[in-house]
C-alpha cells in the first residue's frame, strides 16, 4: 500500500494517490478558518475515515464467512486531539488524540453473533495498528 501526497506552493489542498498503478485518487485540505479552501476532509478526517471504513468492511467480511446477511453497518468515528489542559486532566498515560467509534449493525441477528461482530471489529488492521502503533522510517 503506498500514498503519495503532493501540495502546490500555495494553501493546503493536498492531491493524494493511493495505490497509483490502481489510480485512486483523493483530495485533503484545510478548513477555511485555518488557511485553505476546504476542497476535502483534513488529514485527521481521513484518518477518522480510514478507521471507519476499515471497520466496516472488517465486520461485512466476517458476516459473509458466517452467512448472515446484513441490511446495513454503520462506523461513527469522531476524532479530536487534547488540548494540553484536557491532557492534563486525562492523566499522565493518557493520548494526545481521542477516537471515538460508534458502530451500528443492522440486520436479524442474536444478541450473541451482534457482540461477537463488535469484537471482530476491533480486529480490523487500521483499528489494530492505531493500538499497536507503527514504525515510520524515513528514506
Amino acid at each position: 500500500m503506498k500514498a503519495v501526497a503532493t501540495l502546490g506552493p500555495e494553501g493546503f489542498r493536498t492531491e493524494i494517490r493511493i495505490d497509483p498503478d490502481l489510480g485512486h485518487a483523493v483530495v485533503a485540505d484545510e478548513p477555511e478558518d485555518k488557511g485553505g479552501g476546504n476542497a476535502g476532509p483534513t488529514a485527521f478526517g481521513l484518518l477518522a475515515s480510514a478507521l471507519a471504513a476499515c471497520t466496516v468492511a472488517t465486520i461485512r467480511s466476517y458476516a459473509n464467512l458466517k452467512g448472515i446477511k446484513l441490511a446495513r453497518i454503520v462506523a461513527e468515528v469522531d476524532a479530536w486531539r487534547r488540548t494540553p489542559s484536557e491532557q492534563n486532566e486525562a492523566g499522565p498515560n493518557a493520548k494526545m488524540a481521542v477516537l471515538h467509534k460508534k458502530i451500528t449493525i443492522e440486520g436479524e441477528l442474536s444478541d450473541e453473533q451482534r457482540q461477537r461482530m463488535l469484537q471482530i471489529a476491533e480486529k480490523c488492521p487500521v483499528n489494530r495498528t492505531l493500538l499497536e502503533g507503527a514504525d515510520i522510517v524515513h528514506a
